[in-house]
C-alpha cells in the first residue's frame, strides 16, 4: 500500500518538477546569446535538475559519501530552482501586461531590462536570497512562550518546556547540527523535553550509522525526554528510528497517555500512519479516556489538526509542528489555508495550541519568510 502511494506521488511530483524546469531552461536559454555559453548552461542545467531525483532515489538507500554529496546539492538546487522558477514567471507576467497596458517606457526597457541584464541581476538576486535563507535554516533561534494553565500541581509552580518539532535528523540534518541543537536545549535548563515529531527524515539509516543518537543521552531534563511520531518516520521505518533512540533515553508516547510529577502527557501516532502501516492512531477519546480532569494535561500530536476535540475532551495544552511555516516563501500561504494555526499560540476557551515550525528542514537546508525555532514554553500553574 506504502509502495504504491509513493510510486503515484512520485510520477506526479516527477511530471509537475520536470515541466517547471523545462519552463525556466528555455526562458532562461532565450537570454544566452553565445552557443557555447547556452551549451555549457545545457549540462549545467540539467544535470543539477537531475540531481535532486538521484539525491531523492539515494536518500532511501544506504549512505555513503555519493548519496551525501548528490543529495546535498539537489537539495539545495530545489530551492534554487523554486525561486528561478518565480523570477521568470514574474518577468514573464509583467511583460505580458506590458504588452497589453505599456507603463514600463520603452527607453527603460531598452537600457536596463535587457536580455542579459534580467539574466545577471536574476541570479544574483537568486543567490542572495538562497544563501540568506541557508544561515537563517542552520541558526534557530530559542523562542520564549509563555502560558498560563488554570489547574494546580502540587509543589509546582511552573514548569519549562523545551518544544522541539521536524528536526529531520539523516542526509541533510547530520551529527554537527544535532550535537548543537542539544547543546542549545541544555541552555535552557529545561525541566522536561517534547520532540513533537519528524525527529528522523524518511531514512534512519544515516542516524544509526552516525549514532547521532548518543548526543540525545547528553540531554539534562529532570523530568524527562518524550517524543511522537511523524509522517516521515512512518515514511520510513518507525520501528526502527523508535527502538534506536529508545536507547538513548527518548520515551516515545505512541497512542499513550502518561503521568510525570502531576502532569499528564498524552502523545498521538501521526493521522498518516493508516496510509502507512494499514491501521488507525486511536481516537483522541479513547486515548484520554483514563485522564484525571483535575491535573494539567499537554497532548503531543505532530499535526496540527482536532483543535475542536482537543478542547471539548479537556486538553491543557497542545503542542504540535509539521507545518514548517511553509519552509519556501510563499508556500506558508499554502500552509496556513490548510491548518488555520501554522505557527505561534492559539487560545481557544481553556485550551491552549502551539504550532512549532520546526528546527530543521525537509528538501533544501533553506528556510525563507519563517524562523527555524527551539520552542521555550513556560507553563504557569494556577
Amino acid at each position: 500500500m506504502k509502495n504504491i502511494f509513493f510510486l503515484g506521488f512520485f510520477l506526479v511530483v516527477i511530471t509537475v518538477y520536470s515541466l517547471g524546469c523545462w519552463y525556466v531552461f528555455h526562458r532562461v536559454g532565450q537570454a544566452i546569446q553565445s552557443p557555447l555559453v547556452r551549451t555549457v548552461f545545457s549540462w549545467i542545467f540539467w544535470l543539477l535538475a537531475c540531481s535532486f531525483i538521484v539525491g531523492q532515489i539515494l536518500e532511501r538507500g544506504n549512505p555513503h559519501l555519493v548519496s551525501s554529496i548528490v543529495s546535498g546539492i539537489g537539495s539545495t538546487w530545489l530551492a534554487v530552482f523554486w525561486y528561478s522558477f518565480l523570477l521568470v514567471l514574474v518577468i514573464d507576467v509583467v511583460r505580458l501586461l506590458n504588452n497589453f497596458l505599456h507603463f514600463i517606457p520603452t527607453n527603460f526597457m531598452s537600457a536596463y531590462l535587457t536580455p542579459v541584464s534580467l539574466l545577471v541581476g536574476g541570479a544574483a538576486l537568486i543567490f542572495i536570497v538562497v544563501t540568506a535563507g541557508y544561515i537563517n535554516a542552520a541558526y534557530p533561534r530559542v523562542h520564549t512562550i509563555d502560558v498560563q494553565v488554570n489547574k494546580s500541581v502540587p509543589d509546582k509552580n511552573e514548569l519549562t518546556v523545551a518544544l522541539l518539532s521536524d528536526v529531520h535528523m539523516g542526509f541533510i540534518i547530520r551529527n554537527g547540527r544535532v550535537s548543537r541543537m542539544i547543546d542549545n536545549i541544555n541552555a535552557t535548563h529545561p525541566d522536561l523535553v517534547i520532540f513533537a515529531g519528524d525527529l528522523v527524515d524518511h531514512n534512519p539509516k544515516p542516524v544509526v550509522q552516525g549514532d547521532m543518537g548518543r548526543y540525545f543521552a547528553k540531554i539534562n531534563a529532570p523530568l524527562g525526554v518524550y517524543a511522537v511520531t511523524g509522517n516521515h518516520e512512518f515514511i520510513g521505518h518507525p520501528k526502527v528510528s523508535v527502538d534506536y533512540l529508545s536507547q538513548y533515553g527518548v520515551k516515545y508516547l505512541r497512542d499513550t497517555l502518561i503521568e510525570v510529577a502531576g502532569i499528564q502527557l498524552a502523545g498521538r501516532e501521526d493521522v498518516t500512519k493508516k496510509r502507512f502501516v494499514g491501521n488507525e492512531r486511536k481516537p483522541l477519546s479513547e486515548l484520554l479516556q483514563q485522564m484525571a480532569a483535575e491535573k494539567p494535561l499537554i497532548l503531543i500530536d505532530h499535526q496540527p489538526v482536532d483543535y475542536a476535540e482537543a478542547q471539548r475532551l479537556g486538553v491543557d495544552l497542545m503542542l504540535s509542528g509539521h507545518t514548517h511555516e511553509g519552509q519556501l516563501w510563499p508556500f506558508k500561504i499554502l500552509t496556513q489555508k490548510i491548518y488555520g494555526l501554522q505557527d505561534g499560540l492559539m487560545k481557544r476557551g481553556n485550551a491552549h495550541f502551539y504550532v512549532s515550525p520546526g528546527y530543521g528542514t525537509w528538501g533544501p537546508p533553506v528556510r525563507i519568510g519563517n524562523r527555524p525555532e527551539i520552542a521555550v514554553i513556560r507553563i504557569h500553574f494556577r
